[in-house]
C-alpha cells in the first residue's frame, strides 16, 4: 500500500515543487511596476469559496462486482497578502466520499490550517498561482461489507496531520472579483480507532491517503476587511 502511495504522489508531488522553487525565483522580478498593474497587491485582503467534485465506477472482470464513488468537497479561506502576490492566511476544508456495491463506505474529511499562495504574474486580468497549506485533519468513516452472510460494519474515527498543494489560475474582474479553476493534491496522514460489529472489537491503525481533485472557486478582493 505505501509502495502505491509513493506511486500515486511522486509525479504531481516533484512537479508542483519544482513549479513552486521556479515561482520564488521569478518573484525577484517585477516588483517596481506590480503595484500598479497586479490585483494581488499588499495590503489587500482575499476571502473565497471553492467546491470540488468527482465521480467514478470501478469493475472487477470476470467476477461482476461493480463500484461506484462519489465525492465532493468545500473550502473557505481567507487571507492578506503580504506583499504583491504573496497571499497568507487560513482555510477550512471538508470533503465526503460515498461508495457503493459489494462494500458500502461513507467517509469525511475535515481539514483546517494555515496557508501561503504565490501568483506568478502581475497581469491584472489574472494569474497562475500555487498554494500549500500544513494542517490538522480528523477523520471518520463507516463501511459495511455485504459479500458475508452476516454483514459486518466497520467505524473509523481519529485525526492526524496533512497537506494540501494546490495550482491553479485565478481569473479577475474589476479588480475585485476573481474566479478560480485548477487542481489540489491532498496529503493526509492519520491515526484512527476502528472498531468491528456485531463483535465489537477495537484496533489502532495508521492510514495515509492521497487525492487529487479538480477545483473551481470565486473570491472577493478588497482593499480592506469586512468591517
Amino acid at each position: 500500500m505505501g509502495n502505491n502511495l509513493s506511486k500515486q504522489i511522486k509525479v504531481p508531488l516533484v512537479a508542483l515543487l519544482l513549479l513552486s522553487a521556479s515561482l520564488c525565483a521569478q518573484s525577484q522580478q517585477h516588483t517596481s511596476t506590480d503595484s500598479f498593474n497586479t490585483p494581488f497587491r499588499k495590503g489587500r485582503w482575499l476571502t473565497g469559496l471553492s467546491g470540488s467534485i468527482s465521480s467514478n465506477t470501478s469493475e472487477v472482470s470476470g467476477l461482476n462486482e461493480k463500484t461506484v464513488t462519489n465525492e465532493f468537497g468545500l473550502n473557505i479561506s481567507t487571507g492578506r497578502f503580504i506583499k504583491d502576490r504573496w497571499l497568507f492566511g487560513g482555510n477550512l476544508n471538508a470533503d465526503r466520499a460515498s461508495s457503493g456495491g459489494t462494500v458500502d463506505s461513507t467517509r469525511e474529511t475535515l481539514f483546517i490550517g494555515p496557508f501561503l499562495s504565490y501568483y506568478l504574474s502581475p497581469n491584472h486580468r489574472g494569474s497562475l498561482f500555487t498554494r500549500v497549506s500544513p494542517g490538522y485533519v480528523r477523520y471518520s468513516e463507516e463501511t459495511q461489507l455485504n459479500t458475508v452472510a452476516l454483514p459486518t460494519e466497520f467505524s473509523s474515527e481519529g485525526g492526524g496531520f496533512g497537506t494540501l498543494i494546490g495550482l491553479g489560475y485565478s481569473y479577475v474582474i474589476h479588480d475585485k472579483i476573481a474566479f478560480d479553476i485548477g487542481f489540489d493534491l491532498n496529503l493526509f496522514w492519520i491515526n484512527i480507532d476502528q472498531e468491528q460489529q456485531p463483535l465489537g472489537t477495537v484496533t489502532t491503525q495508521k492510514i495515509s491517503i492521497s487525492n487529487t481533485a479538480f477545483t473551481f472557486g470565486f473570491n472577493v478582493i478588497l482593499d480592506d476587511f469586512f468591517f
